[in-house]
């Protein structure tokens, strides 16, 4: 590259990706089954092996935060045993299933510390998406840090997704993450947000980030039943053609507390709604 010529990340072509977008986001689901190194399932009942059967019957396209990779030190086996078997047993059902890691990108400051991260993490478990996560209370990121991250993992013919505020988004990106706070997303602000950015757009529901919570992840995970954690996510679910997103259901997710993740398997009529839900929109 001569000096001065600048290199701007795009969005990985289908031809790379071997498959459209429009497949890859087909039928999202979330399963945080790690959170920095905690597993995050407190039913003694629930495994790897029971969640990841759990997974697979649900035929996904994508799975969405597999793991909430750790800030410092190394991948743990059982971390990497997991996405493996996870992995292993969703593909012997759904073939074509992506897979999806969450990395801190918006804290570093040093894309070199944060490439090198990537390489480390690739050699245990090498993920076919990466989603760079931000505080929602960050007003700053390191451009550089982003730039030089998206290209590695694109170099691999990996995606990456952002989640973080809408006003820092990162050019190159494969898709953007809308939280759906309060259960709501923004017409207005999808519209925008498609016209301008060009790429599919995964609506999720509110959830704790580090230790800071929010009323409505408390309000899901603790106070509110079946019927209307079914109301919230239903209407999610059936606005996605009209407005143009697509929404990851919640399986193993919201977390809360901090390490914790709220298991929809223990709520029977939430399961069987999701269920539903997914064969009708999905």
């Amino acid at each position: 590259m001569e000096k001065g010529e600048e290199s701007i990340n795009k969005p990985l072509s289908s031809f790379a990706l071997k498959a459209s977008t429009k497949a890859i986001f087909q039928r999202i689901v979330q399963a945080r089954l790690f959170q920095s190194g905690t597993w995050t399932l407190a039913d003694n009942s629930q495994t790897t092996m029971t969640a990841a059967r759990t997974l697979a019957s649900l035929q996904p396209t994508f799975i969405s935060g597999l793991l909430r990779l750790p800030d410092h030190g190394e991948l743990s086996d059982a971390e990497a045993e997991a996405y493996a078997s996870v992995r292993a047993t969703v593909l012997a059902s759904s073939k074509t299933c992506r897979f999806d890691v969450l990395i801190n990108a918006g804290e570093e400051q040093s894309p070199e510390i944060f490439v090198q991260r990537i390489k480390e993490f690739n050699v245990r478990i090498h993920p076919d998406s990466w989603t760079f996560y931000v505080s929602p209370e960050t007003r700053a990121i390191s451009p550089e840090v982003f730039e030089e991250g998206i290209a590695e993992a694109h170099a691999e013919g990996q995606m990456v997704g952002y989640d973080g505020p809408l006003s820092l988004i990162p050019e190159g990106v494969d898709f953007i993450v809308i939280r759906a706070w309060n259960f709501k997303v923004n017409h207005e602000e999808i519209d925008l947000l498609r016209a301008k950015q060009r790429v599919p757009l995964i609506v999720e529901l509110p959830t704790t980030f580090g230790n800071k919570e929010y009323s409505e992840v408390i309000a899901y995970v603790e106070e509110m039943g079946s019927q209307d954690r079914v109301s919230r996510i239903t209407e999610l679910a059936e606005n996605q053609y009209s407005w143009g997103y697509r929404f990851a259901y919640p399986i193993f997710y919201p977390l809360y507390p901090a390490r914790h993740a709220f298991d929809a398997t223990k709520d029977n009529i939430l399961l069987v709604s999701i269920r539903a839900l997914l064969s009708r929109f999905n």
